[in-house]
């Protein structure tokens, strides 16, 4: 049994290379790489941005998760990023049909795991130098739509253990609609924001997914010219 676990998550052993650097010692070095205008002659705002989404990632989970599991190998890392992003796309679900989400700190908790999403994404954006080549861009589009469950899921936390939404019998399951909803901009209208703190996050929520649309078109105008590229050499 345990090799068959082994071998579903982890493949082959001989790919499990293990890391030169920590994911500390990484992300310190593309700090200074960054500040030191390494690889772009960013300036201003620009800098400012770049240089605050690399530093905001030591106060979440995610790097130190990195850090800690990739001293087993880069395979054990990646499952256990993989593990962890489910965990925070299953987490919100969890608040909401157990009741917690009436409880400040399950409200609290989804909004810093929320952030850490949000900062991801756009780091994958306007910071994407600094990842490394995906092992596997099929894998990437799979975790960015556990990305965009998560914040689906997040904000239907925070619509329900806030109260912000108009009609006050509203279930668990409308909670989670509204929020995909609002997540796919559709905004059918039988639902909506009771106050004007609910239309702030409704339009918070809005720019994300634009945020992603953003994400998505870079990452296959990306990928298609790799292809070309390969296809050309």
């Amino acid at each position: 049994m345990k090799r068959f676990f082994y071998k579903l998550f982890l493949g082959k052993p001989e790919y499990n290379l293990p890391l030169r650097q920590t994911a500390y010692r990484n992300h310190i070095r593309n700090l200074i790489k960054t500040w030191n205008n390494v690889k772009h002659h960013d300036i201003g705002f620009e800098k400012i941005l770049r240089l605050f989404l690399i530093m905001v990632q030591f106060i979440f989970p995610g790097l130190h998760v990195r850090n800690y599991f990739g001293k087993k190998g880069i395979i054990v890392r990646n499952v256990a990023i993989e593990f962890y992003v489910l965990l925070k796309t299953i987490l919100p679900l969890f608040f909401l049909f157990s009741g917690l989400y009436r409880s400040p700190i399950a409200v609290g908790i989804s909004i810093y795991l929320l952030f850490e999403t949000i900062f991801y994404v756009a780091s994958l954006i306007f910071v994407s130098d600094i990842f490394v080549k995906p092992r596997s861009y099929r894998r990437n589009i799979l975790m960015l739509f556990f990305n965009y469950l998560e914040i689906s899921f997040s904000f239907a936390v925070i619509y329900a253990g806030l109260n912000l939404l108009g009609n006050l019998n509203c279930s668990i399951i409308d909670y989670i609609y509204f929020s995909i909803v609002t997540s796919t901009t559709i905004g059918y209208g039988d639902i909506h924001p009771a106050n004007d703190l609910g239309k702030i996050i409704v339009c918070v929520q809005a720019l994300m997914v634009m945020a992603f649309i953003v994400l998505f078109l870079n990452f296959f105008s990306s990928k298609v010219e790799t292809l070309k590229h390969d296809d050309e050499s």
